[in-house]
């Protein structure tokens, strides 16, 4: 799915983000990025949806070299991610229905297919009740579940998300850490950044650790880490929806 070798990040301002990371993320995977504050997280996810292009290095994400790539290439490929960010960036002049249903739009979706699609991931994270709602109507809990839904909709192959459950309860934390559970269960690689620790050691997965943008350790089983028991599941019945 990823493949990075030597990849330097480094902006304009000659600050450097990212330091000779090589890692591989296999399909399927469910990755954790951690590391302190500035470690390289965010940046390292903006390269992967390209957002940011490396300034040197390797980058491959599903096949496609994001050094070389043509910017219609990358917007291509940005059909095929799924991207969940810190502050949810859902467009507050419309609607529920509508911010979920733009992945879908853009990818030319008729109708048909489209309205249950969105009615289906939204019932899938809850808020189906709320479909012609606005989000400034909703909590900080619900708007991050329409961000996950948006960023779910079209069954994308890969999610980034980008600390995904900062300034939440813990309840809704966990909810929302059930639903990229489920779906890394139906086969979507899952790579989340993130320093809470006890949803690491409650949602087990590998570890990728970065640390003033060097990469401290790659692929690490959190079992290997920090004893912690794998949570029963959460009840969600998604069937048929990926």
């Amino acid at each position: 799915m990823i493949e990075a070798r030597q990849l330097m990040l480094r902006y304009p301002s000659g600050k450097t983000a990212l330091s000779g990371i090589t890692l591989q993320i296999e399909k399927g995977s469910f990755v954790y990025l951690t590391g302190e504050s500035g470690a390289g997280k965010s940046s390292l996810l903006k390269t992967l949806y390209g957002a940011l292009r490396p300034t040197s290095g390797q980058l491959n994400v599903q096949s496609l070299d994001m050094r070389e790539a043509r910017e219609g290439q990358v917007r291509t490929l940005r059909q095929n991610i799924g991207v969940i960010f810190q502050d949810h960036k859902l467009l507050f002049a419309r609607t529920v229905f509508e911010n979920v249903a733009l992945p879908l739009r853009v990818q030319g979706w008729k109708p048909d297919r489209l309205v249950p699609r969105v009615r289906k991931v939204l019932e899938f994270v809850g808020l189906e009740d709320r479909l012609w709602s606005y989000p400034e109507a909703l909590s900080g809990g619900e708007q991050q579940r329409v961000a996950i839904a948006r960023a779910m909709s079209s069954r994308p192959p890969l999610l980034l998300a980008d600390e995904p459950t900062g300034n939440l309860d813990i309840e809704t934390a966990h909810r929302i850490m059930d639903y990229l559970v489920e779906l890394n269960r139906h086969g979507t690689t899952v790579i989340m950044a993130t320093h809470d620790l006890q949803l690491m050691e409650a949602f087990p997965g590998q570890l990728i650790r970065l640390h003033a943008g060097s990469l401290m350790s790659e692929n690490v089983s959190f079992d290997e880490a920090i004893v912690g028991d794998t949570p029963e599941g959460s009840g969600i019945d998604t069937g048929a929806l990926l």
